[in-house]
């Protein structure tokens, strides 16, 4: 599918969240300290909107049930075992491109092995 345009920077300020739908598909953008993160849009504990969860600094909290997320590495913070699905992304000019086609599993490495 390859990268393809979601949204503009000036739809998403340094510490803002924005949840949107890209060809069927839940995605949510975070922009911190100016750099732009693009996971999917569901919590992996109980599949609510993380959209519709809290960012305060670099930590996306669940609306739901809590669950905390480093923002920049997609990790859990709580718990410590949950990671988010990445997509790349890149800023093209003032356009906001992801790559939905190449979703990234934190989860694992290329070995198998848990990424941290």
């Amino acid at each position: 599918m390859g990268f393809q345009r979601v949204a503009k920077i000036e739809d998403l300020w340094n510490g803002e969240m924005m949840g949107l739908e890209v060809n069927g598909e839940h995605v949510l953008l975070v922009n911190v300290d100016d750099h732009i993160y693009a996971y999917a849009d569901i919590c992996p504990h109980q599949k609510s909107r993380l959209s519709e969860g809290t960012l305060t600094g670099k930590i996306l909290r669940c609306g739901r049930h809590h669950w905390e997320f480093d923002v920049c590495s997609g990790f859990g913070v709580n718990p410590q075992n949950a990671c988010l699905k990445l997509f790349p992304t890149r800023v093209d000019g003032e356009d906001i491109l992801v790559d939905l086609g190449d979703v990234r599993s934190l989860e694992t490495g290329v070995d198998g092995e848990k990424e941290r």
